[in-house]
């Protein structure tokens, strides 16, 4: 395959990876099972509820971040529609939101060995590049009490390292729109 194919069957692979990882809880004798069903009511304890992120689009709030980059809007995720958004940007790359209520930020983590742990604004995060050979790099961040937003950044031209350059300010300007994690 010519270079450009190459790299957008790769990030569309790392696409798929990364919304399929979040769609699963954890893997026994190497079947996946079901995520738990979302919760329903909120919860009243400290004034924080089960489902900070209710209500919020993940269209939307990539729409935002990526304002004046020169993305298009953003369209719902095949793998996660209710939850996730993807945004190409012909010759550069993509960029993908999942917003999920009741999943820890550490959950979908792939390999440790290719993770780096972190903050971004006052949210607990993990970065981990090159997913299962993929070329791309994905931010899993907290939102408390138990939620989470992943980003996820594939670069047609450009090495991992790229992407994961790119994908920090991208996940500045995601949290910046995030309910606060108090």
């Amino acid at each position: 395959m010519t270079g450009p194919i190459r790299g957008f069957v790769t990030f569309v692979g790392l696409a798929v990876l990364a919304c399929t990882l979040t769609a699963c809880d954890s893997s026994v004798g190497g079947t996946p099972n079901p995520a738990p069903p979302q919760p329903t009511s909120p919860s009243t304890s400290a004034g924080q509820t089960d489902t900070p992120l209710a209500g919020i689009s993940a269209c939307a709030t990539l729409d935002k971040a990526l304002a004046g980059q020169g993305f298009p809007p953003g369209h719902p995720s095949a793998a996660d529609p209710q939850h996730g958004c993807l945004a190409s940007k012909p010759q550069f790359g993509t960029a993908g939101l999942d917003l999920q209520d009741g999943r820890n930020y550490k959950e979908a983590v792939y390999d440790p060995s290719k993770t780096s742990t972190g903050q971004v604004g006052n949210r607990n995060a993990v970065l981990e590049r090159d997913i299962q050979g993929a070329e791309g790099c994905v931010v899993y961040m907290e939102v408390k009490p138990n939620s989470r937003a992943t980003l996820t950044m594939g670069m047609y031209r450009s090495p991992i390292g790229e992407a994961c350059k790119t994908i920090v300010p991208l996940a500045q300007a995601v949290d910046a729109l995030l309910p606060p994690n108090s």
